[in-house]
């Protein structure tokens, strides 16, 4: 299972992603075997920081918030929002000219899976690159996530206006930019702990490598 961790300071709200950092070492060995941290994220205009990993037993994800991730000094709130069916994309491996935002969707519940297969089978317009798409349920309404890159914010906002929010069911997208991204994982270890348990189900090696090398 995928779980979205995200965590805030009352007291250092600004730092936060240092505070998690500066225990990376004692979080990745306490997974060990038993998981994956993927990356850390940072919402733009909110306090809270993301923390995605990969757990094999879900059982084990109660554990280490409890006794390991409570152990950061200053952390005050958590709240774990669970990826239920997610799709991981294969991207590029270079990024850094691309701005990542997370959507969230507000859908009918009579709506939900044909949109989900929607999102699934459409093929974005140029300039856009999916990250990740997912049931999540993190709010009454609101129950789909995916994650897009663009270099460019009106391309984003001109697909989700003109094509996401037309799709029957769809009430609402709510639109986050990623400010910070940390990956906690390599590319090469990513794509083998993908490969073994299923999380990107078509990796296009051929495609990858000829992105890489341009």
């Amino acid at each position: 299972m995928i779980s979205i961790i995200r965590l805030k300071s009352q007291e250092r709200k600004e730092k936060i992603c240092d505070l998690v950092m500066a225990n990376l070492d004692d979080l990745q060995e306490s997974v060990k075997n038993r998981g994956q941290l993927l990356y850390l994220t940072k919402r733009a205009k909110h306090e809270d920081v993301s923390l995605f990993i990969h757990t094999v037993d879900p059982n084990f994800l109660g554990d280490f918030i409890a006794e390991d991730l409570v152990k950061i000094k200053d952390v005050t709130g958590i709240w774990v929002i669970h990826m239920i069916k997610p799709i991981f994309y294969p991207l590029p491996k270079d990024t850094r000219n691309f701005n990542r935002y997370v959507i969230s969707l507000r859908v009918f519940t009579n709506n939900l899976k044909e949109v989900y297969k929607n999102l699934a089978a459409t093929k974005l317009p140029d300039g856009l690159k999916m990250a990740y798409l997912a049931y999540t349920f993190h709010l009454f309404e609101d129950s789909i996530q995916l994650s897009i890159l663009t270099e460019n914010a009106e391309t984003l906002d001109n697909y989700l206006t003109g094509v996401v929010e037309k799709m029957p069911g769809v009430l609402r997208t709510t639109v986050n930019l990623i400010e910070r991204t940390r990956p906690l994982v390599s590319y090469e270890t990513w794509r083998k702990y993908s490969a073994k348990h299923g999380i990107v189900p078509s990796w296009d090696e051929n495609l990858m490598v000829g992105q890489f090398q341009q």
